[in-house]
């Protein structure tokens, strides 16, 4: 009986291919058959293995370098405690806008204050965050709002409060929830082109009322937009804020530019700071503004009907 053998190598698609082999007598032909498989197999696995290997450090090395990027957004935190700048300003409201100039002080964990003047000499307004409340002041007009934060339920619901607005005007990072610097752990990252975005993760932020995003360049570690939105389901009012034109205060960058836009229902206002001649101030006192007497309270709704028209 003519004896005739088969041994399988790979077709082009991966599946099995017969290959006719001349007759060998007794098991030398299994013994054939069995080393050809072996090699096919070990050429197979070896090139699987180095392709699964190099796609392995290459995800370990993206992922290093990300990382690094995410430390380094966060020790581009400003250290100084207060600074000061002329600004222009610019607000954007119902199809209108208006603009002046005006300086912006900040103290850290205490004010965040920008007023605004005519010719750089007369205060026509201001507007002042604190811990406690916020402050919208006319002096053109003799009224003021001020409000603790808790008492306007668009932002108590969303549970925005002082921090989240020292955050956007400083340009840093932050977990809604946690006090302090973050670290590199809180943040959920993903690679986009050019930038980072980065997401506090879900266990380490209150994530009930309020979810916060940014986008970091990779070029340079700076947070060059941030999102923050309700989560509660009514999303009243959402928060985006962003930077550019960067100068340098006390060894780090900080923008020149800060473009944030408040979206309320189906209105949006936006308010636009560029800054000149920053610098880092250590030694301002108390900034916290007293109201004058004679000047009536007015609510959130006469302050924007007054700027509509």
């Amino acid at each position: 009986m003519k004896n005739t053998r088969a041994f399988t190598s790979r077709t082009r698609d991966g599946f099995p291919a017969l290959v006719p082999l001349p007759p060998l007598g007794g098991y030398r032909g299994l013994f054939v058959i069995i080393a050809i498989l072996m090699m096919t197999s070990c050429r197979s696995s070896k090139k699987e293995n180095g392709d699964s290997t190099s796609s392995t450090t290459a995800q370990i090395d993206t992922r290093a370098n990300d990382q690094q990027i995410v430390s380094s957004a966060l020790e581009s935190r400003q250290n100084v405690q207060g600074l000061r700048s002329k600004v222009s300003v610019r607000i954007a409201y119902g199809g209108k806008t208006a603009s002046a100039s005006g300086q912006l002080k900040m103290k850290r964990d205490e004010i965040v204050q920008v007023s605004i003047t005519a010719l750089g000499i007369m205060e026509l307004g201001r507007l002042e965050l604190t811990p406690q409340h916020l402050l919208v002041l006319d002096r053109v007009n003799n009224q003021y709002l001020q409000v603790a934060w808790s008492d306007v339920p668009e932002l108590a619901q969303a549970g925005v409060d002082f921090t989240t607005f020292q955050a956007l005007f400083w340009n840093e990072l932050f977990v809604p929830g946690i006090s302090g610097t973050p670290t590199v752990s809180d943040f959920d990252v993903e690679r986009q082109s050019g930038q980072l975005l980065l997401q506090p993760k879900a266990t380490r932020a209150n994530t009930k009322k309020l979810t916060v995003s940014f986008l970091v360049s990779t070029a340079n570690a700076l947070v060059e937009k941030t999102n923050v939105t309700p989560t509660d389901g009514r999303r009243k009012m959402s928060f985006q804020c962003a930077y550019a034109d960067w100068n340098t205060l006390a060894g780090k960058k900080f923008p020149k530019s800060m473009n944030l836009n408040v979206r309320d229902g189906n209105n949006n206002y936006a308010l636009t700071l560029t800054s000149s001649n920053l610098q880092a101030d250590e030694s301002m006192g108390n900034l916290a503004t007293r109201i004058p007497s004679g000047y009536r309270q007015v609510t959130l709704d006469q302050i924007m009907r007054m700027l509509a028209q």
